[in-house]
């Protein structure tokens, strides 16, 4: 069972089920992506219906330490994505195993 699908895996298969161009269908492909992406950089949630949410959030600022030399350093905040599944969808999974 192959662990990982492409987003040119995703546009062919895509293409196969609408009779739309792989041209066409990339396009939109990107588009999406880069809508999601916008939105994230924003701070914003973005939440697909029936599929989950993309949540941004800031780690907290914390005292960390080198494991080479033992010295202690500040490790500053940074940014995460979460990703909640809907439960539509974690159940549909659920019943596929």
């Amino acid at each position: 069972m192959k662990k990982t699908i492409t987003k040119k895996e995703v546009v062919e298969i895509l293409a196969e089920k609408t009779g739309l161009s792989k041209r066409t269908l990339g396009k939109i492909v990107e588009e999406i992506l880069e809508e999601i992406k916008l939105g994230l950089e924003r701070g914003e949630e973005v939440q697909i219906v029936r599929f989950g949410s993309f949540i941004p959030y800031k780690t907290k600022e914390k005292i960390g330490r080198n494991l080479k030399t033992g010295e202690v350093i500040k490790v500053p905040s940074f940014k995460k994505i979460r990703f909640k599944i809907a439960p539509q969808f974690k159940a549909e999974l659920q019943d596929e195993t």
